[in-house]
Order: C-alpha cells, then sequence, then structure tokens
C-alpha cells in the first residue's frame, strides 16, 4: 500500500533537516514513539504503540537510514513485529524537502505491508490512521521547531 501525502513547515529546510536527522528529538513527535536508541550511525531502534480500528499493537521497530542526500532526500528502512497481534510491518519512507522562501515543504511516501491481524484492515482505515499521525507529527514539529534547542516538545497523544 503507498501512503503519500504533503505538509508545510515554518522553518528554512536546513533547520528542517537538521531536526529530522536528530533522530531522538524528531521521533518524539511521532505518537506512540518511545525507548529510541542509536545502534549505529544509520540504525535507530525503538517502539511504537498504534491503534487501528480495534485494535491496540506495540511495535517494536528497526529504522535504518539506508539514503541520505542532505539537505533534501531521506531514505528510510522500517520493520517492526508486535508478538500480541502477530502483526509485522515494513515500510519504506521517502521523505523530500523543498525550500518555499523561509518555509520548507515536505512530502514523503510510503510503502507500506501490514502482515498479520493489523493487515486485515482495509486501505482506507491504515490511510487514516497515518493521516492523523501525520498531522499530530506536523504540530509537534512546528512547536519544536520554534522552541530554542533543549526544550523537549514531547507530545504523546
Amino acid at each position: 500500500m503507498i501512503i503519500s501525502q504533503e505538509f508545510a513547515l515554518n522553518a528554512p529546510r536546513e533547520q528542517v533537516w537538521d531536526f529530522f536527522l536528530d533522530v531522538p528529538r524528531s521521533s518524539a513527535c511521532m505518537a506512540g514513539v518511545e525507548g529510541v536508541t542509536q545502534v549505529d550511525e544509520k540504525t535507530y531502534r525503538g517502539r511504537i504503540q498504534v491503534k487501528v480500528g480495534p485494535l491496540r499493537a506495540g511495535f517494536s521497530v528497526t529504522v535504518e537510514l539506508s539514503e541520505v542526500q542532505p539537505p533534501e532526500r531521506l531514505v528510510m528502512l522500517v520493520q517492526g513485529d508486535d508478538r500480541a497481534t502477530g502483526s509485522l510491518v515494513r515500510a519504506v519512507v521517502t521523505a523530500l524537502l523543498q525550500p518555499q522562501g523561509e518555509r520548507t515543504l515536505v512530502s514523503y511516501q510510503m510503502d507500506l505491508s501490514i502482515r498479520g491481524a493489523l493487515g486485515r484492515f482495509g486501505g482506507t482505515v491504515i490511510q487514516d490512521v497515518a493521516r492523523k499521525m501525520t498531522e499530530q507529527f506536523v504540530e509537534c514539529v512546528e512547536r519544536s521547531l520554534a522552541a530554542p534547542v533543549g526544550i523537549d516538545e514531547r507530545q504523546d497523544g
């Protein structure tokens, strides 16, 4: 399943790029993400709690920054599993950052595969969850970019 979205941030491209590559800081803006640790230069591990339809799942996730082209293109491979629901997730996420004056247009495409209990939900339900998560992420990123560095703007929700 392909999920594509686009949003504008009120910050210059280099600032947005630096924020995205500060994985502990940027992942704090993703609802349900916790326990992010760096494994090596390009690999991170953590957990994400999601609710899809009536099911809740807690995925152990590995994220690999597979392609990094500063400050315009970032490709990540995300893989995870939730033992409670027997679900597996794999996604290739490509993010493009385009300058628009003092703003940055971010467009991303996610090639998502979900197997197991969560995979039984239709594309519309999963797309709706992705849209809501993106809205929450954008709101948190805006607050974080406007705040002085060092202030934690974590948004759970």
